[in-house]
């Protein structure tokens, strides 16, 4: 039966052909971030096909969050035969809803793809507007090393903000802390019906567009519940 087979493990070659460069065309500027690049979701299929076979991976995408422009979905990522079962969000801003939930989808399943480690390069900002920046493309000639500068007092060091990912709001207990802790912040400000709680997020927390969006939907049904209970 299906259900008692072995289930297959990732080898060498398999994580090799993951993790090799995509070519300069399958990457394109962010439209929105310009300091990113993003990845054609063609050459991401064509990835996973020629690693585990035409078939053999499935995704499922399911709309949580549709307003004028944004769309936000949850994709539910599987190879089977590796035991291998992601899930992740991915959202879109474009007035025409169906290119931004197609927008969604590329943003969600690309994610995904570079948990395997495709496109990993992208996410870690080696491509800028579609070009490869690799320590090898320094042509300039070495230059005389300069004289050491004068000691000077260290700057104070910056905490790192904590990452908050819209994973972690599936957690009801994590997602009721988080509601509790922006809804004292907003008692905080002199009109909470102007709070912006999404600001009040990235103040504290690093989180994406994704994220946000999500984070600003609990809210709301947070403070729809607070309210129907008095």
């Amino acid at each position: 039966m299906e259900m008692n087979r072995e289930l297959q493990t990732l080898n060498s070659e398999q994580l090799r052909q993951l993790s090799l460069p995509l070519p300069a065309e399958a990457v394109t500027p962010h439209p929105t971030k310009k300091f990113l690049s993003s990845i054609k979701s063609i050459y991401v299929t064509e990835r996973l096909n020629e690693v585990f076979g035409v078939g053999r991976w499935r995704i499922e995408t399911d709309a949580v969050e549709k307003q004028e422009r944004m769309v936000v979905v949850k994709l539910k990522f599987s190879i089977p035969d590796y035991g291998i079962y992601y899930e992740c969000y991915g959202g879109n801003d474009n007035p025409d809803l169906g290119d931004a939930y197609k927008g969604a989808t590329t943003d969600a399943i690309t994610k995904v793809a570079s948990w395997l480690g495709i496109g990993a390069d992208v996410f870690k900002g080696k491509y800028t507007n579609g070009k490869f920046q690799a320590a090898a493309q320094n042509t300039k000639p070495a230059q005389p090393a300069a004289p050491d500068p004068i000691p000077a007092a260290a700057p104070a060091p910056v905490a790192p903000k904590k990452r908050i990912t819209a994973d972690m709001l599936n957690d009801p207990i994590l997602r009721d802390q988080f509601m509790r802790w922006a809804y004292k912040g907003s008692r905080t400000v002199k009109d909470p019906t102007k709070f912006d709680v999404i600001a009040f997020l990235r103040r504290t927390y690093d989180a994406d567009d994704t994220t946000a969006v999500v984070f600003a939907k609990f809210y709301d049904e947070y403070l729809n519940s607070k309210q129907q209970k008095r």
